[in-house]
């Protein structure tokens, strides 16, 4: 305690404040109000790790359950999405993962962290046929049929007719 008391008057006197010895504990309360918000933003980010950490080895309703609390604890904070966003990509929990970079994308905030995550998690598109014709090829070397399905009806709506995407729908088919 009495170290407490000592930081706390060597923090006044920094400030060029002189404190009564009443003084002190009415300051520390009001130091430990500020810093309170941090405080709770910090502990339900690390309770959404361990929600998500939980959700990675259990399958069903109890994956769901436990996905679902670990966006409850960390929605409407962007920090938090974007950690959520990464510990769910990291473990294997796309939908999680997706559902986490909406409400990122949603809350208008960290837009330049949104776009990188947008990118690791493959939902960025790209802005040539040729880059969606290699992107395409890599999904079907993957054995992501569906995502290159998904992938290659999108491009040839953009794309309409371009040769980089000729064959490539008969490969899908084959």
């Amino acid at each position: 305690m009495r170290y407490m008391t000592k930081t706390i008057e060597d923090v006044v006197n920094a400030l060029g404040l002189q404190l009564e010895p009443w003084m002190a504990p009415a300051f520390a309360i009001c130091i430990a109000l500020m810093v309170l918000p941090f405080w709770k933003r910090n502990f339900g980010t690390k309770s959404m790790r361990k929600r998500v950490q939980a959700a990675s080895v259990v399958h069903g309703e109890e994956r769901a359950r436990l996905s679902a609390e670990a966006f409850a604890l960390v929605d409407g904070n962007p920090f938090g999405l974007m950690v959520l966003v990464e510990e769910a990509h990291n473990r294997g929990m796309r939908p999680l993962a997706e559902r986490a970079l909406a409400a990122l994308d949603a809350s208008g905030k960290r837009r330049s962290e949104a776009k990188a995550l947008r990118l690791k998690l493959g939902l960025q598109r790209l802005t040539t046929a040729e880059a969606e014709a290699v992107a395409i090829e890599n999904f079907l070397d993957a054995g992501l049929d569906e995502r290159a399905r998904e992938r290659l009806d999108a491009a040839e709506r953009a794309f309409r007719g371009h040769e980089a995407l000729d064959g490539l729908r008969e490969r899908l088919n084959q």
